[in-house]
């Protein structure tokens, strides 16, 4: 069952936050497809947040992780690390992490393989400034990122790409969700023609996505999913995107 719906908790939470937001999550979540959503919280937490979901399947993942597997990297977390504590996604290559962090394509392509060689599903985020937006130079730069990161990747079991305009991300506007449509279906193109040995699994959308624009995002054809920040650290407004997308494509 492919993620569809993914949490990215950021740089939040605790142990009190992580059982409030089980309890709230799932007095609201009105289904049972529980692998098809995944939460990444703060790496600390992943133990704790496995144990008071008891295992009802939500699939737990990481935020970031380093593009070597072992050494002098203080402060770092290696995919085989995440995979240890049952990890089953790791998102690599977000802006802030680009931005913040100077993450370059060398690094995202090395962090993919990384990811690849533990079996974990790597979720690439790719987006275009407020600037190459209003020049239309969405596609240009958009193939280049994910050109850049795939590049010399002979296979990859899985991948799923997330779609974050960084312009919206935190910023409460998104794009006209036709436009994000055209967006993944340009980004579907440009993997299966340049890297048909690549598993692309799905196409996610992210970027101010709440209850209120979910629905008008899940019609559209090409997103298949959301990846979420703000509106996922409330359980219940998580739930209740999660029941929408149900409602619409399940």
């Amino acid at each position: 069952m492919s993620l569809c719906i993914v949490a990215n908790w950021k740089l939040n939470g605790s142990r009190e936050f992580n059982q409030q937001w089980a309890l709230e999550f799932l007095k609201h979540f009105n289904g049972n497809n529980f692998p098809s959503f995944g939460i990444a919280p703060a790496s600390l937490y992943i133990d704790h947040l496995q144990e008071i979901l008891n295992n009802c399947g939500i699939r737990i993942g990481a935020q970031n992780i380093d593009y070597l597997e072992a050494g002098p990297r203080t402060g770092e977390i290696s995919a085989p690390m995440i995979k240890d504590l049952g990890c089953e996604f790791c998102i690599i290559g977000h802006s802030e992490r680009r931005t913040l962090f100077n993450e370059t394509s060398q690094i995202i392509h090395q962090k993919l393989i990384q990811a690849n060689n533990n079996s974990i599903i790597p979720i690439l985020c790719v987006g275009e400034s407020d600037e190459d937006n209003q020049t239309n130079n969405t596609f240009n730069v958009l193939e280049k990122q994910i050109i850049e990161a795939l590049q010399g990747i002979a296979e990859l079991n899985s991948l799923i790409i997330a779609y974050e305009p960084v312009w919206a991300i935190g910023s409460g506007k998104i794009p006209d969700p036709e436009e994000i449509n055209s967006v993944h279906e340009m980004i579907k193109d440009v993997v299966q023609s340049r890297f048909p040995k690549i598993g692309l699994e799905s196409i996610l959308y992210g970027g101010s996505v709440n209850f209120k624009n979910a629905p008008s995002l899940f019609k559209q054809q090409n997103i298949d999913g959301a990846l979420i920040g703000g509106a996922s650290l409330d359980g219940k407004e998580f739930a209740l995107i999660a029941n929408v997308f149900n409602e619409l494509r399940v």
